[in-house]
């Protein structure tokens, strides 16, 4: 089997990027290049959804020759290049296989966290190869948290992702969530107050008793627009005194009372 993917693995590589070369662009190039200047990956000016298109066929052009050892293969290879969209190809191509996903995918991914400073394919691996594959073992909890840790926004924003496999699908690791909120809930990047909002408002859904502790406890330092957001599948009563309370804190006079004081 180690023969056979390692002769597949050039070949699929080869025809990814003659794809992707056929479909690049300049002008999408330096947009991509302008929203991350210090991306640490090449990035050849192909749009997304036209790599998902690459991925698709040549997913479904190659199997069932093509299966899951060959597909992680292809990320580890396609991640050592370091060209954004080999490894969103690549990735596209490994999620197909999620079924077949096993725990040992998180030393893989330790290696490709690396590339998560970039934040386009810190949400592809994030969202599709990370989660997923916590999914399996949350027990591996200390990895993600390991990268909630990092400066980079970007693997930061990993963690986030991956942790919302604690959440959701009928998963309730509410307290191993929350352990993760709350290293990230004075974040002020645009991605991460949305990450951990969101993952607020799933861990709701499982826990709402110990989100709304977290969240009263932690009014008084967390950044208010994480805690405002994440707040927003609790039941009305107590988001509103949740509200009241960081208004009063940011000194701000509710409207009724403005009104009334007239």
């Amino acid at each position: 089997m180690a023969k056979t993917v390692a002769s597949a693995v050039p070949t699929l590589l080869k025809e990814i990027r003659t794809a992707l070369d056929a479909r690049a662009d300049e002008k999408t190039r330096v947009s991509i290049v302008s929203l991350q200047p210090k991306s640490p990956v090449k990035t050849l000016g192909v749009r997304t959804s036209a790599v998902k298109s690459i991925a698709k066929e040549l997913f479904a052009k190659s199997r069932p020759a093509l299966d899951y050892a060959t597909a992680v293969a292809l990320v580890d290879a396609a991640v050592t290049r370091k060209v954004r969209e080999e490894i969103l190809a690549a990735v596209e191509i490994l999620d197909r296989f999620r079924r077949d996903f096993q725990p040992s995918l998180l030393v893989h991914l330790e290696k490709w966290a690396v590339l998560a400073d970039d934040l386009e394919l810190a949400e592809s691996i994030g969202s599709r190869i990370a989660a997923p594959a916590l999914a399996l073992d949350p027990a591996k909890i200390s990895v993600v948290r390991k990268w909630a840790k990092l400066k980079s926004p970007g693997r930061r924003q990993l963690a986030v992702l991956a942790a919302s496999a604690l959440v959701t699908e009928g998963r309730r690791e509410a307290t191993s969530a929350l352990e993760l909120c709350e290293l990230l809930l004075n974040e002020d990047h645009p991605a991460l107050v949305a990450g951990v909002a969101s993952l607020l408002k799933d861990t709701t859904k499982v826990d709402a008793k110990a989100v709304q502790d977290f969240l009263f406890r932690r009014s008084i330092d967390g950044n208010p627009d994480i805690l405002r957001a994440g707040s927003e599948n609790l039941d009305s009563a107590r988001r509103a005194a949740l509200i009241a309370k960081l208004d009063a804190q940011a000194g701000i006079v509710p409207l009724a009372t403005t009104a009334g004081g007239r």
